[in-house]
């Protein structure tokens, strides 16, 4: 017999009798285990079993008796029912639809709590007494069972109740009922099968002859010892029916999974199951693949999208005819990316007048075009729900979804579905109210967001299911994990909406902890009637949090144990990976490299870092800003200051000319104003409100000011050039590098200036291996002078309240500004010959390790140098310990 399959149920199927279980998943695998009994039989052909769920029982029953022509409300036609009600008495809560679509799912949820446990309180005199939230629920429901009447419908949660009326009214032999998985049978299910008269419950006199309860020490090590205990079951015995029980499946999930791939993945051979375990519950739809796709698109045609949204959407390949063109929409992003033109949120006409220097492939940009304006021309006004339903895969067809690429059979089952929930919003037109685009698709994506969708069962040995889904279901063995004194008997709220003194008379979830407790022990009953070998266990911390184990657990399995060394997870196998020494290296070919003086930057930090970004194209991406980014208020300030030192006709080229200004916030805004009416990115123009801009504007007023003010304080000078374009060769290495500044001193020496908004020091010059080499580099090979015409290196620290130079200079107090104080390091740390020809020489070392391939990853300061690197999935510096922090390394030692 299988084990499945007790011989109760599987004597009454035989004999034709009508089973009806707590749930659509024990309806389903008592089905499948009947058929594998009498396969195992040796049966070719056999009567299906009658075997239908609560829900299922009640609706067919109702419908045959159904002679008045009622419409049966499915889910979104009762909320949306509900949410109408909630619009009109409450205005506040219909301006958001979040707010509205909570507050309805809450009234149709108790409404379904009235029918099931207090029936009576649908009379409205029963509620007279009721006040506040109460009060106000109590009018919404008498509102909905006035519509319901005028229109002739009828909620499926009052099915069981009329069903009632109907079987006392009709006399005729009813067949007779056996009840499985009911943990406990609520008011209206007692009340129905006592109207149909012939009925009973399988029995539960047999338990478990095997009941272990276990400790663990933490929520890993048990779910480790769970997938442990599973795969050595199925070692033991192939064809066992494995169950795992846990509260929080939802949260879990992809911890589970993990454990169970990597402690009970391995296919056993003589199971003939495609998969060793799998779930009873589903996933959100809108978290599959197929249905987010599909969603995001539908958005797109008449609204913008996250930038990150659409970046999945484009390289996921739903709508590409062909992998070529899938690539040519991934680099199309990618160009965006790298010419700083990311949007926070996109709109598929500005997407498409994008010119980042790659194409769009012309036939998916006629395409989606084709399907825009489709849309376009049938949402101008509102429409019929079964209108707009039909419209949907239309439009998804002309854009391409899903793709050429064939559809797995869970990708084709997750489409049908996909299409079920969208043809079952089509179903909101029973009222006959048009509907625009807009609304249409906010009411898909609540059904697409509260659809679970699993594939169908491909009959694991392990089912993984919560307490409630167990029901009904009989094993060879289960566990039940998370068997603390908090989660065992589960605690939640009573429902917001409903006297309490209402919950706790009708017995309502929740309403008392003595009703939690009767739940859970009629729970615990339950499943240790439903396996010969029961498992319980619980861990004894839980993020730090000490936990007790369930008391109910207690009494029934005894104290607690310590996990067995059987049940212990294995150690981590070696690596199948062989670690090896790559000393090969490709020279770089003849051309200029890429990222100028950052390249060899990155090759002292870390010469993979300038192998990855310079030959590789490797580079990390930061997130759009609704506003400017850090690196957009940067560049501003830079082409502001630009233009104040550029000259004629605007600007000035000397300090003479700086103090004859007279009004100094004048000139600048004057020069802000330019700058921004030409350089502002068009993405912040455009998205951006007029006093955001201002703000901006002001800021950079009062920076640059308050900059020209500490420069008026310095000894005389003269700009020589500024934002200077120059191309070197360095050990044969050739970049192209762009310099903010060079100023003359009074000494006719050169002063080499970088613009800086953040806090720099010249400490990242230091050597033996300095973490910038720019300004250096600067020095010794952009400026054609020999290094004694070099009277310093600065960055301009151009920053609110903090404005100063910090670097080098040769006399600092003769050529820069003579109130200098002699403890300062622009005082005490001159800048001298021997330094530049040290820089010099390092910086033509770094060339040449960079021309000869050299790549080693080797941070200047791990973890510091790797922080804001973003390429540790390239380098894998992680799984290299003695580069990643072993300080007893070499290479550790050297960096």
């Amino acid at each position: 017999m299988n084990s499945e399959l007790s011989s109760e149920i599987d004597a009454w199927l035989r004999r034709g009798g009508l089973l009806v279980t707590a749930s659509e998943r024990a309806s389903r695998s008592l089905t499948v285990a009947f058929n594998r009994s009498r396969r195992a039989e040796g049966l070719t052909a056999w009567l299906s079993p009658d075997v239908q769920d609560w829900n299922t029982f009640v609706r067919e029953e109702w419908n045959e008796r159904n002679f008045d022509g009622r419409l049966v409300l499915n889910s979104l036609q009762e909320h949306s029912l509900w949410a109408g009600i909630v619009s009109a008495a409450a205005p506040e809560a219909a301006r958001l639809d979040g707010a509205r679509d909570r507050l309805a799912a809450l009234a149709m949820e108790a409404h379904g709590l009235i029918c099931t446990y207090a029936p009576q309180l649908l009379n409205k005199k029963a509620r007279s007494a009721w006040d506040q939230d109460a009060a106000a629920f109590s009018d919404w429901l008498s509102r909905f069972d006035e519509i319901c009447r005028v229109n002739s419908l009828i909620s499926a949660a009052r099915l069981p109740l009329e069903l009632v009326q109907a079987l006392k009214q009709d006399s005729a032999e009813r067949t007779p009922l056996l009840l499985a998985g009911f943990d406990r049978i609520l008011p209206a299910q007692r009340e129905l099968f006592a109207a149909w008269g012939d009925g009973s419950q399988v029995s539960l006199s047999q338990t478990a002859t095997r009941i272990e309860f276990h400790r663990a020490t933490d929520p890993v090590s048990e779910l480790a010892a769970c997938a442990v205990w599973c795969k050595q079951k199925l070692a033991s015995n192939p064809h066992a029916r494995l169950l795992v029980v846990t509260q929080d499946v939802p949260a879990r999930r992809g911890e589970i999974e993990r454990a169970f791939l990597r402690f009970a993945g391995e296919r056993v051979a003589a199971t003939a199951a495609s998969s060793v375990f799998e779930f009873s519950l589903g996933v959100p739809l809108s978290q599959i693949a197929l249905a987010r796709g599909a969603s995001l698109l539908l958005h797109w045609l008449t609204e913008p999208v996250e930038e990150h949204e659409l970046d999945w959407l484009l390289s996921a390949g739903q709508i590409a005819s062909s992998p070529g063109e899938s690539l040519a929409l991934a680099a199309f992003m990618r160009a965006l990316r790298r010419k700083d033109m990311q949007r926070t949120r996109w709109t598929l006409a500005e997407f498409l007048r994008q010119k980042p220097g790659a194409e769009l492939p012309a036939a998916w940009v006629t395409r989606v075009t084709q399907a825009q304006r489709s849309l376009l021309g049938s949402a101008r006004q509102p429409q019929s729900t079964i209108a707009t339903a039909e419209l949907v895969p239309k439009l998804l067809e002309l854009a391409g979804w899903p793709g050429v690429r064939p559809l797995t059979s869970a990708e084709f089952q997750a489409r049908r579905r996909w299409q079920q929930t969208v043809d079952d919003c089509a179903s909101l037109g029973f009222n006959g109210r048009p509907i625009e685009w807009k609304e249409f698709l906010a009411v898909l994506d609540r059904a697409v967001n509260e659809t679970l969708f699993a594939p169908e069962s491909q009959d694991a040995p392990i089912l993984i299911a919560g307490p409630a889904e167990s029901a009904g279901l009989s094993r060879d063995a289960i566990w039940f994990l998370g068997a603390t004194e908090d989660a065992w008997p589960a605690a939640g709220a009573t429902h917001p909406l409903l006297p309490i003194a209402a919950q706790r008379a009708a017995g309502m979830p929740h309403a008392s902890p003595g009703l939690d407790w009767e739940l859970a022990d009629a729970v615990t009953h339950r499943l240790l009637a439903s396996a010969p070998e029961v498992h319980f266990s619980y861990a004894t911390q839980n993020e730090g949090v000490e936990a007790r184990p369930s008391r109910i657990v207690e009494q029934l399995a005894g104290a607690p144990q310590p996990l067995s060394a059987a049940l212990s997870a294995p150690a981590i196998p070696p690596p199948l990976a062989m670690p090896i020494e790559d000393t090969s290296q490709i020279p770089f070919p003849s051309g200029n490299a890429p990222g100028g003086s950052f390249t060899l930057t990155a090759q002292s930090q870390c010469a993979f870092k300038a192998f990855a970004t310079a030959r590789l194209g490797a580079q990390s991406w930061e997130p759009a800003e609704a506003g400017l980014t850090a690196k957009e208020r940067g560049q501003l300030l830079h082409q502001v200051l630009h233009s104040v030192w550029a000259g004629p006709p605007h600007g000035i080229r000397s300090h003479e000319e700086l103090l004859a200004v007279q009004d100094l916030n004048l000139f600048v805004a004057g020069h802000v104003r330019r700058v921004l009416a030409t350089e502002m990115p068009s993405r912040a123009a455009e998205s951006m409100p007029q006093s955001y801009l201002a703000l901006e504007e002001a800021r950079l007023v009062k920076l640059v000011t308050e900059w020209l003010d500490y420069e008026r304080a310095r000894i005389p000078f003269s700009v020589l050039d500024t934002e200077q374009r120059t191309s070197v060769s360095i050990a044969g290495l050739a970049l192209n590098l762009r310099l903010d500044r060079i100023d003359r001193l009074i000494d006719g020496s050169l002063l080499v200036i970088d613009y800086k908004s953040g806090d720099v020091s010249p400490s990242e010059w230091d050597l033996p291996r300095p973490n910038d080499v720019q300004l250096p580099l600067y020095a010794d090979f952009a400026v054609n002078l020999d290094s004694d015409k070099i009277g310093g290196l600065v960055f301009a620290k151009v920053r609110a309240g903090e404005t100063e130079f910090a670097g080098k200079v040769r006399d600092a107090k003769a050529t820069l500004r003579a109130d200098l104080r002699g403890n300062t390091n622009l005082v005490k740390k001159p800048l001298d010959s021997e330094q530049l020809s040290a820089w010099k020489q390092y910086i033509e070392e770094l060339a040449l390790d960079f021309l000869a391939g050299r790549a080693i990853v080797n941070p200047r300061d791990y973890p510091e140098t790797c922080e804001r690197c973003g390429l540790q999935v390239v380098c894998r510096i992680s799984e290299n310990p003695p580069l990643s922090g072993d300080e007893n390394s070499d290479e550790a030692n050297d960096a």
